[in-house]
């Protein structure tokens, strides 16, 4: 695929066109602005169906668009050059689409940092839990992160409050290295006592995203946020969870993907179950 037609894919979702059409639009192997802005796609059914309502009057102003991608390109600190910055495109062989099955795989994922620790030759395990940890999962967090740092393992987590929080403070403080997979775009980082944290790992490890500078977070941004730690991850450790909770459907998704998944006894008959059936292994003391 021509760098040209990915960066108008790019600009086109940012710009508010959904993931399964301009999908749909690469495949058909046709030219985005063609199809969209001189209505091409009304010669395609089943493209013509995958429009909204609110697309389709994104689709009749094409001045807008150019207007607007010219003041991303200019202003957006995720397309200027650096090192650090990185764009990665679902239909391209790279770091992310090796680790992340095409079927939850989005149109782009986008991170800033140390993108070797998405290498092959890295050795990831996912430290997560509940955002109220009890002392004693904190205490066993800080344990299990700097062992697992000691065996030259990347942490990686969700950034969230709790047992998150903490792995990847323990893993900075251990002089490792963690990446932080985000709900949010770079700019809104959630939740915001945690932007400092972003900074830190920014400098020392990777951040990951696959909500673009100009899109919004939803509540499922949060469970695609889940998939993404368990299938980057070679291991998830489960420190302290609920029946009910972002955890649990971390752990179904590790399960999905074939991961090895080791947890803390949990004290709680009816979640140890539940985690032994989605393959876990209770760890000793």
């Amino acid at each position: 695929m021509s760098d040209n037609i990915r960066s108008e894919l790019f600009f086109l979702k940012q710009f508010g066109f959904n993931n399964a059409l301009l999908q749909h639009i690469f495949l058909l192997g046709i030219d985005p602005i063609q199809a969209i802005f001189n209505n091409k796609y009304k010669i395609h059914d089943e493209l013509e169906k995958k429009f909204t309502d609110r697309e389709r009057k994104l689709a009749a102003n094409f001045n807008s668009y150019k207007n607007f991608k010219i003041d991303l390109f200019k202003n957006e600190d995720l397309l200027k050059k650096s090192s650090k910055n990185k764009i990665y495109f679902k239909y391209d062989a790279n770091e992310v689409t090796k680790l992340i099955p095409d079927k939850i795989m989005p149109l782009f994922m986008y991170s800033k940092g140390d993108f070797t620790l998405l290498e092959d030759n890295k050795k990831r395990v996912a430290i997560v839990g509940t955002r109220h940890p009890s002392k004693k999962a904190v205490t066993i967090t800080e344990k299990m992160t700097k062992k697992f740092v000691e065996d030259n393992y990347v942490i990686v987590s969700g950034l969230a409050e709790g047992i998150d929080t903490i792995s990847h403070e323990t893993a900075i403080l251990n002089k490792g290295k963690t990446i932080a997979i985000l709900p949010t775009n770079f700019k809104k980082i959630y939740p915001k006592k945690n932007k400092e944290l972003a900074k830190v790992i920014l400098d020392e490890g990777l951040l990951l995203t696959s909500i673009g500078p100009k899109e919004k977070t939803y509540k499922s941004s949060f469970l695609e946020r889940n998939k993404y730690v368990a299938n980057i991850s070679d291991i998830v450790v489960v420190i302290e969870t609920n029946l009910k909770s972002g955890t649990m459907n971390t752990i179904r998704n590790a399960s999905e993907a074939n991961k090895k998944i080791l947890f803390i006894d949990q004290k709680d008959e009816l979640i140890n179950n539940k985690i032994y059936e989605f393959g876990g292994e209770m760890l000793n003391d």
